[in-house]
């Protein structure tokens, strides 16, 4: 079979991807469609390595760039008859946007912290102390724990939005959290049936337990409660797989957010689980 990974970011684990597709028997090329150049040609939309071949399957994962192009592309590629997996980037459009994502968790009941987004930082003091210090202060468009900032004070709060201001970072570009003490810091990973769930521990002096800013990863045994939580989470933000990130304090579970674009190199390195294989059957199973 002929599959196409279209990705912004071809770092390891979309090799992980291409080798356990190569090891099946499968033909695997790797596409950046930010970095393609579209030509349109008596009526014919060509993009080198895409349209210009004849796939059996194209998967869809890490998109952040050229979304409306590539959902565009996407729609297209199904509407011609080529299988797809897009894990519902096509309904979707967007990759991470935590202000949407907040919206359907709190619509279906799902227990997320307490949250404040404005487009004018005037308001930010006001809404601050509704939530009480300390706060989190994240943007809503980046992962992996990046920008992500504990804010103790009125006058932190004032520095990090002077800071976004002189860096020309609109208001509207962050969310403010209540801080929760949590026990545990939880990722789990659902791929269609499949659970993995691991215990992210923050390195010294850090506050974030991201694997990718050097925090740590342990096999965590997650209970029935847990897990049907970090379901609810998924279906409601319309996914097959995602990232589902759950704090769980003394006495209640949080889901923090749904990661469209997991990783899954930390959950293989706390499972032993060959992940990448089940990435790939789910997604030549659920292609469409």
């Amino acid at each position: 079979m002929k599959i196409i990974i279209l990705t912004n970011f071809p770092k390891e684990e979309i090799d992980r991807l291409k080798n356990e597709g190569e090891l099946q028997g499968h033909q695997m090329t790797v596409i950046n469609p930010h970095g393609s150049h579209p030509v349109i040609q008596d009526n014919k939309l060509v993009i080198a390595g895409v349209t210009d071949q004849e796939a059996d399957l194209v998967i869809a994962r890490s998109i952040l760039y050229s979304i409306k192009e590539v959902v565009a592309l996407l729609s297209h590629l199904r509407q011609t008859g080529t299988k797809v997996f897009d894990n519902n980037l096509i309904n979707l459009s967007y990759s991470i946007n935590k202000v949407a994502d907040l919206m359907r968790l709190a619509m279906a009941g799902i227990p997320v912290p307490n949250t404040r987004h404005s487009h004018d930082y005037e308001h930010f003091v006001s809404l601050a102390s509704e939530l009480k210090y300390p706060l989190i202060a994240k943007p809503t468009s980046t992962g992996q724990g990046v920008g992500v900032t504990k804010i103790e004070n009125e006058e932190d709060l004032l520095v990090f939005t002077g800071n976004a201001i002189k860096e020309d970072n609109s208001a509207s570009r962050y969310i403010m959290q209540e801080f929760i003490p949590y026990v545990y810091d939880l990722r789990l990973l659902i791929i269609g049936d499949h659970v993995f769930c691991m215990r992210r521990i923050p390195r010294e002096g850090d506050f974030r337990a991201n694997f990718s800013l050097g925090g740590t990863v342990e096999l965590f045994e997650p209970d029935e409660s847990m897990i049907n939580l970090a379901k609810k989470a998924l279906r409601a933000v319309g996914m097959t797989i995602g990232g589902v990130d759950i704090l769980v304090t003394k006495d209640k579970q949080y889901v923090l957010e749904v990661n469209h674009n997991p990783g899954f190199e930390g959950m293989e390195l706390a499972t032993g689980r060959n992940i990448a294989k089940i990435y790939l059957e789910h997604a030549l199973t659920n292609a469409r």
